[in-house]
């Protein structure tokens, strides 16, 4: 019974050894990008609060999207020098084709604001890493004014037209 505990606390220590070792040594690999399916559909989006929503049959405004982007920060980043590029009314699935996002459960038809801004936006990830890009985007949902997306990208959209 003696023996068979200090073998096992042995090995214990060996194992604990090589997987420090080993694991130190080996860079991180990046995977692949994800590209959503054709037709895939999540669950309906709500997003979160943002804009309070407009009456009945009615559409938040440029004004209100832009009042809000410049008051509040991007979600899971710190910006510095951020101006807004632009803001374009477009529908859920000119978002989707923009940013090649999986479908978030909306009608393509559904109306959306999508922000483009510039800065320096500085994303968190795991403990101790970071994520930087020039560019990060904001979709609101028109109808409701809900914050449905926010993200870093590292050049603008190409379909949309960039306004001061």
């Amino acid at each position: 019974m003696r023996q068979i505990r200090p073998r096992a606390l042995a090995l214990s220590i060996a194992a604990a050894l090589i997987l420090a070792v080993g694991c130190g040594k080996q860079p991180p690999r990046a995977g692949p990008g994800v590209e959503p399916t054709p037709g895939a559909v999540g669950l309906p989006a709500s997003g979160r609060a943002a804009i309070p929503a407009p009456p009945a049959n009615a559409q938040i405004t440029d004004a209100q999207v832009r009042s809000y982007v410049l008051s509040h920060r991007v979600p899971h980043a710190q910006a510095t020098n951020m101006v807004i590029l632009s803001t374009n009314f477009i529908s859920s699935q000119q978002v989707r084709s923009l940013l090649h996002s999986a479908n978030l459960g909306l009608p393509d038809e559904e109306p959306m604001c999508l922000v483009i801004l510039s800065g320096k936006f500085v994303f968190s990830g795991p403990p101790g890493a970071t994520s930087t890009f020039p560019i990060a985007v904001e979709v609101f949902d028109a109808r409701t004014g809900n914050l449905l997306q926010a993200g870093g990208l590292p050049r603008p959209p190409q379909a949309v037209a960039v306004t001061p």
